[in-house]
């Protein structure tokens, strides 16, 4: 059975991170290789009776659902972190619902009146499909939020019983004293007294929301039983003085690489380097809506992150080559070498493209991601030049090899006349290139490269190999004296058992 994503929305939230309850665990279920669980398949950490396990900031006493796999987690690990945070023991670990309450829509998707896009790569607790939902069914949702407050949802879970207690979470806009909205959600405040605000609710704040369920609420209701409007810092709370190293996942919110060395996810300011090492993507990849992973050393005066590693979420491409006016269904998708993308709401049009549609033959650029399942999405789309088939680009992983073609993503390219550069920059000839690469490998297509239109088929060009994905180093030896801990915020992507039977002490 397919699942169909098209007109699927989404969002991002990043809650607080509770450091003061105290509990320990127990009954813990041995997995194979120990007891722990892996976060974004690279953090390896470990759980002992000391760590403190939370859901939504409150001690959990019966986590389960596959051990919490696609959660957004916060975490905090212990003196025995490693300097790239790929190994410890977790002394807090918070599990995240960014959203709990009602489906409004199911295309688009929407979880009160909040867009959410969900993708192959949306995990679906206790044999959940999209299938099974409908309209007013009550869900909890994980995922991260973009700067619009919509959703991209990483986990979808429905509950045995009724919701207690709906939640939503994102920016606040269109403010007034009375109400205002969580992207197209409108919040009355009542005479609700906002929480760890110190300037007061307005436009552009974080709020974590708690309400009352309410049987009435429909598409286009207010939400009129809310019991809680929290200022919620989404970045990574700082604690001891010097550097940390950290592990940071979320939407890039801005961008000024080029004058600043410098973007920022969920308002915390990230520097890149030349020696900043970039894996499945490349620097001019990171663009407002991006999502992505940030492994490095945060100074805890500035809470500035130096990043040793960035790490894109999805695996990205760029396509440019001339599109026809039918190729493009606005506000849906467009199609570049036949390959169909969706938008999504992160996408920057800022040439109206996928919102208006085009008049007239013109040359575009799509840059974006491909989930598990090869849906391609867009992240950005704009106009580049005069249309012409010759000079197009094709940018991403290899998913076929029969020499002399290749697959990009569905494109086809014929390497007969192109021309070869290795990794190092070196040119070589087509069979060191085939000795070279592998499925998987990400390559350049560009440089006076043709498309026939009539097959889609590209041509010519130079073809470059990028540089390889490092490898993830698991040393625990410390280089930077002084560190008693490692903070982060990332998703859960593999348990090593079912973590925890029925309670802790």
């Amino acid at each position: 059975m397919k699942i169909n994503f098209k007109n699927t929305f989404l969002s991002t939230l990043l809650l607080s991170f509770n450091l003061s309850a105290e509990i320990n665990t127990t009954q813990l279920l041995e997995g194979q290789g120990g007891t722990g669980f892996t976060i974004n398949n690279t953090r390896i950490f470990q759980i002992d009776d000391n760590t403190i396990i939370l859901e939504d900031g409150v001690i959990n006493t019966n986590l389960l659902g596959q051990g919490g796999t696609g959660y957004k987690v916060r975490y905090k690990i212990g003196e025995d972190v490693n300097e790239n945070m790929t190994r410890g023991t977790i002394d807090e670990v918070n599990f995240i619902n960014t959203h709990k309450g009602p489906i409004t829509s199911l295309e688009p998707f929407r979880i009160f009146n909040v867009d959410t896009l969900i993708t192959a790569d949306t995990f679906f607790d206790d044999n959940l499909t999209l299938e099974d939902i409908q309209v007013n069914d009550e869900l909890k949702i994980s995922g991260f939020v973009d700067t619009n407050s919509t959703i991209i949802a990483s986990r979808i879970e429905s509950d045995n019983d009724p919701l207690t207690e709906w939640k939503l979470s994102g920016y606040i806009s269109n403010f007034t004293v009375t109400q205002f909205n969580i992207q197209n959600q409108v919040v009355v405040v009542g005479g609700i007294i906002d929480d760890n605000c110190p300037t007061g609710l307005a436009n552009g704040e974080f709020v974590e929301i708690k309400a009352t369920p309410d049987e009435t609420f429909t598409s286009g209701s207010a939400l009129t039983t809310v019991t809680k409007i929290e200022c919620a810092p989404e970045g990574i709370n700082t604690l001891p003085d010097g550097f940390i190293p950290v592990a940071l996942e979320g939407l890039v919110d801005f961008e000024d690489i080029q004058g600043s060395n410098q973007f920022s996810i969920a308002g915390q300011i990230v520097n890149v380097s030349i020696s900043t090492v970039y894996i499945n993507g490349e620097i001019d990849d990171i663009v407002v809506g991006a999502k992505l992973e940030v492994e490095g050393l945060m100074d805890t005066t500035t809470s500035e992150i130096d990043a040793l590693k960035i790490k894109f979420k999805e695996i990205r491409f760029k396509f440019e080559e001339p599109v026809l006016p039918g190729d493009v269904i606005p506000n849906e998708s467009i199609q570049l070498f036949g390959q169909t993308i969706l938008t999504t709401p992160q996408l920057r049009d800022e040439d109206n493209i996928m919102s208006s549609g085009l008049g007239s033959p013109t040359q575009v650029e799509v840059r974006g991601y491909a989930d598990g399942a090869g849906n391609l999405y867009a992240t950005r789309v704009r106009e580049r030049d005069e249309p012409d088939p010759n000079d197009v680009t094709v940018e991403g992983k290899i998913t076929l090899i029969a020499q002399p073609m290749i697959e990009v993503y569905g494109v086809m390219v014929d390497t007969s006349t192109s021309i070869f550069i290795d990794i190092n920059g070196a040119s070589i000839d087509s069979t060191a290139f085939f000795n070279q690469i592998v499925i998987g490998t990400q390559v350049e297509i560009e440089d006076d490269a043709s498309v026939d239109e009539n097959t889609n088929i590209v041509s010519g060009g130079i073809i470059r190999i990028d540089d390889e994905d490092d490898t993830d180093s698991t040393s625990n030896q410390r280089s930077n004296v002084g560190i008693n801990q490692g903070l982060g915020i990332g998703t859960v992507t593999s348990f090593a058992d079912e973590v925890f039977s029925n309670s802790f002490e």
